[in-house]
C-alpha cells in the first residue's frame, strides 16, 4: 500500500482532493453506522449530484474553532506526547481511500499515533457516548471507525478519540481506540465494493429513515407501477397504519375540542394559574418566512375494494 501525503493552503483544494476519495469521516456509511449520513448519500455525493462540502455552521463551525483548543488541552494532559495539528491529506490513490488525521502524535512508549478530535455537548454526550447500562463511556463505532481508518493511511500504531466535552465549562475526554486490522480490511473491502458500484453504473439503495428526501429529490416518481401481491408483510402493516392515523386524528380533535374549553375559560387573559397547572396564552408573532422549492414523494394510501382490487 502506498500512501500519498499532500499538503494543502486553500480549504479548495481540500475540498477538491477529498471528493476523488471515500474518506475515514465517512466510511461508516459503507458499514452502516455513521449517525449523520449513508453509503446512498455518500453515492450521490461522490458522483456530483449533491454538493460535497457541508455549511459551516452548529456544531462543524464549534468544532472548527474550538479544535485548537482541544488540542491545548491534549497537550497539557498530556506533556510527553510531541503533538502537531495536521492539515496534509493522506491518501491511497489505489484504494481511493484518504483521511486528514487531525493531530499527528509521537508517543515515547508507543511511537507513532493520531488523535481525532470532537467536540461534544454535554448532553449529548451522556447520551451517545456512555454505554446505557454501565455508564463507562465509550467512543460511538463510527468515530472509531475514522480514527482507525486514519491511523492505517498515517501508518500509525496507535490511534486515540478525543472529546471536548462543551458546557458552561469544557473538559476533555481521551479514549483509546485499538488499530484492529479486521477493522482495516472491513473497511479497505467496503471501499473497493462501493467504488465498483459507482463505476459499473450501479447505486446503493437508499436509507429510508434518512433518505427519503434526497432520494425524491434525485428520482422523484418514475410513473411506473409496482405489483406487491407477494409480499405476505405489507397488508397487514397497511391495516396497522390505517389504525394508527384513524387514531392519531381522532387524539387531534379531541385536543382541539380541550383546546377550545380552555380558549373560552381563560378568556382574553394571557395568563392563568390553578393547583399544579399554569395556563399561558400570551400573544406570540410568527414573521412571514418563504419556504424554498422542494421535491417530496407523500405517501397516500387508498382501501380498495374486493372487485376493485382484483381489477
Amino acid at each position: 500500500m502506498k500512501v500519498e501525503r499532500i499538503p494543502f493552503t486553500t480549504r479548495e483544494a481540500w475540498l477538491a482532493a477529498r471528493r476523488q476519495d471515500v474518506t475515514a469521516s465517512a466510511a461508516a456509511a459503507l458499514l452502516g453506522c455513521h449517525p449523520f449520513t449513508s453509503a446512498y448519500a455518500l453515492w450521490a455525493e461522490k458522483t456530483g449530484r449533491i454538493s460535497d462540502e457541508a455549511a459551516d455552521s452548529g456544531p462543524l463551525r464549534r468544532g472548527r474553532l474550538l479544535e485548537p483548543v482541544a488540542v491545548q488541552l491534549l497537550a497539557d494532559e498530556r506533556p510527553g506526547w510531541c503533538i502537531h495539528s495536521n492539515r496534509d491529506y493522506f491518501r491511497d490513490r489505489i484504494a481511493r481511500l484518504g483521511a486528514t488525521p487531525d493531530t499527528i502524535v509521537r508517543c515515547p512508549e508507543r511511537g507513532l499515533g493520531t488523535v481525532q478530535i470532537k467536540s461534544v455537548e454535554r448532553s449529548v454526550f451522556a447520551a451517545k457516548w456512555r454505554d446505557a447500562d454501565t455508564r463507562e463511556v465509550e467512543v460511538p463505532l463510527a468515530y472509531a471507525i475514522q480514527a482507525i481508518t486514519e491511523a492505517h493511511l498515517l501508518g500509525a500504531s496507535w490511534a486515540a478519540v478525543a472529546a471536548l466535552v462543551v458546557s458552561h465549562d469544557i473538559e476533555l475526554a481521551i479514549l483509546d481506540v485499538p488499530v484492529h486490522p479486521g477493522v482495516v480490511a472491513r473497511v479497505r473491502e467496503a471501499v473497493a465494493e462501493f467504488w465498483a458500484m459507482v463505476e459499473s453504473g450501479d447505486r446503493p439503495d437508499p436509507d429510508w429513515r434518512r433518505d427519503a428526501a434526497l432520494a425524491a429529490s434525485l428520482h422523484g416518481g418514475d410513473g411506473s407501477a409496482l405489483d406487491l401481491s407477494g409480499d405476505n408483510a405489507l397488508p397487514a402493516l397497511l391495516d396497522e397504519r390505517t389504525e394508527l392515523k384513524a387514531r392519531i386524528k381522532a387524539d387531534e380533535a379531541r385536543v382541539a375540542e380541550i383546546d377550545t374549553e380552555i380558549r373560552s375559560k381563560v378568556g382574553l387573559a394571557a395568563l392563568a394559574m390553578l393547583p399544579g397547572w399554569k395556563i399561558s396564552l400570551r400573544a406570540v408573532e410568527t414573521k412571514a418566512y418563504q419556504v424554498a422549492a422542494r421535491v417530496t414523494r407523500p405517501i397516500r394510501i387508498t382501501r380498495l375494494q374486493q372487485k376493485d382490487a382484483a381489477a
